[in-house]
């Protein structure tokens, strides 16, 4: 049975931040996408169930304060890290989707002592000129929700169509409530200050992924058409102690695992010594 997480804040140096946290055990930290994933999401609650699963929201996504005071990535290390000593979290395992993917190898290549095991699943950061990542910025929801769900029937895209079919009759705009924009337009915005320029990507990243020593799961979603196959291929050939691994389709946006795969996850996790 999966266990739930409970909500809780965080004071930080950029203000206090919104945190998921349940279970016991050797800690694992995950890193959302820039959809602001993490409440209700399977895979935590799954770990839960034998690890303390903590998933802080990022400033600027839920009820996170402090993004004005986030200029680039690296800014965003530092809050990752100041998250895990307010948070007492010496050398977590982190599991990092998409933009958080990105943020879980930025912290390992710079800080390889505070991580201990890394996931990436489908993981922006890098700059690859024959598959670059698609413009996310200024598209409209059905659009988002057509690029970033291989699973159109998944709550989240159901609720971007909606609101698209909505926006596409201007009759109802006045209808909409700003509470149904916001959390959108707040989570590009935060987005926008990581990946607007460079586009979500770190032009020196990926000639320093030889720094992670943490053992690492580079997992992509064979259905992604967002991040295609070469960047996960990119990541394990730069990090020295990986194993790559496909991953069903599903939807790969969300990080929505298959029950039989995140024994995956969960057996990678576990090789690792546990923290106390």
């Amino acid at each position: 049975m999966s266990t739930p997480l409970t909500d809780e804040r965080v004071t930080t140096a950029v203000g206090k931040v919104q945190v998921q946290r349940g279970g016991a055990g050797a800690p694992v930290v995950y890193l959302h996408s820039a959809l602001g994933e993490a409440a209700g999401l399977a895979l935590l609650e799954d770990l839960a169930d034998d690890h303390d699963a903590v998933a802080p929201l990022f400033p600027g996504f839920g009820e996170s304060e402090g993004i004005e005071q986030i200029e680039d990535m690296e800014d965003a290390v530092f809050h990752v890290l100041d998250v895990f000593d307010q948070l007492d979290l010496d050398a977590p395992a982190v599991i990092g989707l998409s933009l958080g993917g990105w943020m879980a190898a930025e912290v390992a290549t710079r800080y390889p002592e505070r991580v201990s095991a890394l996931v990436l699943v489908n993981a922006v950061g890098l700059y690859l000129p024959e598959a670059p990542v698609p413009d996310i910025f200024g598209k409209t929801p059905s659009e988002l929700a057509a690029m970033m769900f291989a699973d159109q029937s998944h709550p989240m895209a159901q609720m971007m169509n909606a609101l698209a079919a909505r926006l596409d009759e201007p009759s109802g705009w006045g209808d909409l409530p700003f509470e149904l924009f916001a959390p959108t337009l707040k989570s590009m915005a935060a987005t926008a200050k990581l990946g607007w320029d460079p586009y979500l990507h770190d032009p020196k990243l990926r000639k320093r992924l030889y720094r992670v020593t943490a053992p690492t799961l580079v997992v992509h979603g064979e259905q992604d058409a967002f991040v295609v196959r070469g960047h996960a291929e990119a990541y394990a050939d730069g990090i020295p102690h990986r194993r790559p691994a496909g991953w069903p389709p599903a939807a790969a946006g969300a990080a929505r695992a298959p029950r039989r795969r995140r024994p995956r996850v969960r057996g990678h996790l576990g090789r690792q010594p546990r923290i106390t």
